[in-house]
């Protein structure tokens, strides 16, 4: 373990040790008066029990401790009371419940006191305050495992960057810093953000997180609550790359004007926006998991554990590893080999879970790494990742992520010009016969692109749609191919999936929920299927109108609010649209009605075209002298798409001539 790891692990233990004797301070068992010391101010404790007892044996010493004062040992209840500063931020501050003594030993009379002091030294010569004392530090224990593993990644991340600590701790104490933060790891996002909020290991923590993807305009730092600490704007995870332009320029200068510091983190460097990049104080990153990581996390738990001799993991079995998978297997009174049989474990099921994805015909290297951040080799500081579709987080793939029962889908990367060798993605501009579907999907990616630049607002553009054709018509092909034209998250639910369980509370509960996770992702696309379910409100003496009517008017209710919600995008698709309620499709809702209808032969020719690619040529190039012509009032594929390919050679032609 390097100096800078050592340093981390050591902050997170004092921190510990400090936390524990603020609450015994705070619960009765320690006095505290402030000292001078060479011209520092320090922090002074002594015990309020008495320690004539304690005997110099840690072990019964702690035994006795334990029983007698473990309840002062548990952090008070606090009593938050909201203030308003003079800024305008909510502040909230807190107030100690009732504390009482936890044991009678707490309390002395005075000359007791100062009889205790005369007898300063155990038998064996150890000042029996301090000892006292040090007994309220072993109750700490050892810091969270998630919590030195995260330090230990950044600890990776300082090495790595080329600058010195006291370099780093300047920028972060004297700039209101932007830094970035990339390292191909599972779970890192989390992790990182857990323990810059739960711990004060970077200085001015902990800090108070504000997640930038739920900002939308400088009032949500006025209302915002939290603790009586320094706010932290994070952008973090995949969907960094969506706040672009003007609206994340306004962002990160509503947090630098304020003095909040930036922070964005990704598994992917390319999911970090060029101008944070750009604008960063401090870059930092990091690569995969190694033996040497998984060697530095048994230096820390099993200190006096010969790491020679133990069975490492290999670097190419380390790498299929996560953040999440370390915490899991060092746990506290675990043996290091009960660790490392789990670690082996974990590799095998994540590798194993690849390769399933794989020959379900997920492309990609068979050993980059885990498969939920897989890049094959660490790319050299300075060149951009390039989006593949090995990369992306589900690749095409339906992902069911959502408590609402939603399934969540990311937008197919784009093909770059010239780039060969992929199936280039299904989007609107290739699609046929969805006519004025393609339209308003066409114009609605105008506005976006107006949008992210500032020149439209959201009220102004139509982002309400509601498609209804017969069943196999490609309502839901439709929305897949919208989702990668925008490139925006797909959301995609249906009206039997809220309906699912019966119960109104249930009902109501899901369909809240879906609409909160999809504003969570926006710019996203909500897609609601078979929405004829909600059906139309009843009149009062039908049978179950009660139930019905609440269905509905919560419908009502959220499609409001989603009118009013910035970056929420929601199609919803029927069979039957004269079976939906009229409220639904008034204007601020689903406003925007359109029938897809089945494709004729022209569109079936254009269709077929289109899948059939090259291939087409082979469908009209002149038979073979031995073949049977066919009839000619007979179906022929092959003069469908010979005649539809001639008409669009003539109009083009003719239009080339004027």
């Amino acid at each position: 373990m390097d100096k800078i790891a050592r340093l981390f692990v050591r902050r997170l233990r004092h921190l510990a040790r400090r936390e524990a004797r603020r609450i015994a301070l705070r619960n009765g068992l320690l006095e505290a008066r402030i000292v001078d010391v060479d011209g520092h101010l320090l922090c002074r404790y002594t015990p309020a029990f008495d320690p004539t007892r304690l005997t110099g044996n840690a072990v019964r010493d702690g035994a006795w401790f334990r029983r007698n004062f473990g309840a002062g040992l548990i952090a008070p209840k606090e009593a938050s009371k909201p203030s308003t500063s003079l800024g305008g931020d909510v502040v909230v501050t807190t107030e100690i419940g009732d504390v009482k003594s936890t044991s009678p030993l707490v309390a002395f009379p005075r000359k007791r006191r100062g009889a205790i002091a005369e007898e300063v030294t155990l038998g064996n010569g150890i000042d029996r305050r301090a000892y006292a004392v040090s007994l309220v530090d072993r109750t700490a224990g050892t810091p969270l495992v998630s919590h030195v593993v995260a330090a230990l990644v950044l600890a990776r991340a300082v090495r790595s960057s080329g600058r010195s600590l006291s370099e780093i701790v300047h920028t972060l104490i004297h700039v209101t810093p932007v830094v970035t933060l990339h390292a191909p790891l599972d779970g890192f996002e989390r992790e990182t953000l857990r323990l810059l909020e739960k711990s004060g290991l970077v200085p001015g923590g902990p800090f108070a997180i504000i997640d930038a993807d739920h900002m939308f305009d400088d009032n949500h730092f006025d209302v915002y609550e939290g603790e009586v600490r320094k706010r932290l704007v994070a952008f973090s995870g995949a969907g960094v790359h969506r706040v672009t332009g003007n609206a994340l320029r306004r962002r990160m200068i509503s947090a630098l004007s304020r003095d909040f510091p930036i922070l964005a983190l990704a598994e992917k460097r390319s999911d970090i926006p060029s101008l944070l990049r750009i604008s960063a104080d401090l870059s930092l990153e990091t690569g995969k998991l190694d033996r040497r990581f998984v060697a530095d996390l048994i230096e820390v738990f099993y200190p006096d554990t010969a790491i020679e001799r133990v069975g490492l993991p290999l670097d190419s079995d380390a790498r299929w590893l996560s953040l999440e998978d370390l915490a899991i297997a060092f746990r506290p009174g675990r043996h290091v080999r009960e660790v490392l049989h789990v670690l082996a474990t974990l590799v095998e099921r994540n590798r194993s879970d690849f390769d399933e994805e794989d020959g379900r015909g997920r492309g990609g290297d068979k050993a980059s790494g885990s498969g939920s951040s897989s890049t094959s080799t660490e790319k050299s500081q300075g060149l951009e990742e390039k989006p593949k579709s090995s990369e992306a987080e589900s690749n095409g793939r339906w992902k069911r992520d959502k408590p609402s029962g939603a399934e969540v889908i990311q937008p197919e990367p784009l093909l770059l010009a010239g780039e060969i060798g992929h199936k280039p993605p299904v989007m609107v501009e290739t699609l046929s016969g969805y006519g004025k579907a393609r339209d308003w999907a066409l114009d609605l990616k105008a506005d976006l692109d107006d949008y992210r630049a500032s020149i439209l607002t959201w009220s102004e553009m139509s982002t309400k749609l509601l498609l209804s054709g017969p069943p196999g018509t490609g309502k839901t092909t439709f929305a897949r191919a919208l989702c990668n034209s925008l490139q925006v998250p797909l959301m995609v639910t249906s009206v039997s999936t809220w309906l699912h369980g019966g119960h109104l509370n249930d009902v109501i509960d899901k369909m809240a929920k879906t609409f909160v996770e999809a504003r969570a992702m926006a710019p996203a696309i909500l897609f609601i299927d078979e929405i004829d379910g909600i059906g139309k409100r009843q009149p009062a003496e039908r049978e179950y109108s009660d139930y019905w009517n609440a269905v509905v008017n919560k419908a009502l209710e959220l499609l409001d609010g989603a009118v009013k919600s910035e970056g929420l995008i929601i199609v919803g698709a029927t069979n039957r649209p004269d079976h939906i309620d009229e409220a639904i499709k008034r204007s601020g809702r689903l406003e925007t009605h359109i029938e897809i209808p089945k494709p004729d032969v022209p569109t079936l020719a254009e269709i077929l075209a289109h899948h059939l690619g090259d291939d087409v040529m082979s469908l009209i190039r002149e038979p073979e002298p031995d073949v049977r012509s066919e009839v000619d009032d007979g179906f022929s594929l092959r003069k469908i798409v010979a005649g539809h390919l001639i008409e669009e050679a003539d109009s083009e032609r003719k239009g080339a001539g004027r």
